[in-house]
């Protein structure tokens, strides 16, 4: 035990040392070797993985359902100045053998978000922390300072906090809330029968509903084109309705928790005069309710 602490102990005099020879050219924000930690929170609504960072704030992969993977650096205070920062993938001090990997330049927000990476770099990112390396953002700060600032993560501890975010995608839903909220079902030019692509999105808006407490109703509403009389256009947006309204039935959603109304071609969202228009009229509407617990924090 003696030997392995004596170890450690050289190993972190060597961190530090090699950190202070680069205050230099740059202030480096990263988490001691024994301070490095990874969180993940989970849910069937959104996975994050993430990092604090010492006097900076913190690092997160942030994958909500229904969304592509997003990783953000979050600030306690605006540091870095808007612009270009670049992206290293950086071999740790304890592997020397290992090569440093330019990941390109992305762009800075001056704020407490400045840096959101697309899809395609923050897989990138999740990969060669899993490889072992660092990942290193190196930004001027905006009240220029002649030293660059880098905000460095760690890879200690992040397989095991990786294995469980990657649980977490595992569970979680096709959609989220705000991609259901307002849902159009479009129909032929006659009956009341929807096609296969109109059911996903009503079996999506069941998944979501069944899984979501905070949903408290649903609201259908009819539409037609002006094609055909006045009244029979009331009587197939009702069909239509219905018909929509006995699918989300068929896939566990409580009638009681459904209100149908039809209007026929009442309330067009666009010309009836071309076939695109009359088409984009022939809809069903689905309204998604839910509850929003205000934060008393806030509102106290």
């Amino acid at each position: 035990m003696a030997v392995q602490s004596t170890w450690r102990q050289r190993l972190l005099s060597l961190c530090a040392a090699l950190s202070m020879a680069g205050t230099a050219a740059a202030t480096e924000y990263t988490p001691p070797m024994d301070q490095s930690i990874w969180t993940v929170s989970s849910s069937i609504f959104a996975c994050e993985l993430r990092q604090t960072v010492p006097f900076y704030g913190e690092a997160g992969f942030y994958h909500r359902a229904g969304e592509q993977l997003a990783m953000q650096l979050r600030s306690d205070t605006p540091r870095l100045k808007s612009g270009k920062a670049r992206l290293t993938a950086r071999a740790p001090v304890w592997r020397p053998k290992m090569s440093n990997i330019d990941l390109g330049l992305v762009p800075v927000t001056q704020g407490l978000q400045p840096v959101r990476l697309d899809s395609r770099l923050s897989n990138r990112a999740l990969t060669e922390l899993h490889a072992g390396r660092e990942l290193v953002v190196t930004r001027y700060p905006w009240y220029g300072a002649q030293e660059s600032s880098r905000i460095a993560l760690s890879p200690i501890n992040f397989q095991a906090a990786y294995q469980q975010y990657l649980k977490c995608l595992a569970g979680l839903l096709p959609v989220n809330y705000d991609q259901i909220a307002r849902t159009s079902v479009y129909f032929p030019s006659s009956g009341d029968d929807f096609p296969g692509a109109e059911k996903r999105k009503l079996r999506h808006i069941a998944i979501y509903t069944l899984a979501d407490p905070k949903v408290s109703h649903l609201f259908i509403d009819g539409h037609t084109d002006s094609k055909g009389l006045r009244e029979d256009n009331l009587a197939l947006s009702k069909r239509r309705a219905e018909s929509v309204q006995q699918f989300l039935i068929s896939q566990g959603i409580p009638e009681d928790k459904l209100t149908v109304r039809w209007h026929g071609e009442r309330y067009p969202v666009t010309s009836n005069e071309s076939r695109k228009g009359r088409a984009q009229n022939r809809r069903v509407t689905v309204r998604v309710d839910r509850i929003e617990v205000p934060d008393l924090a806030a509102n106290p």
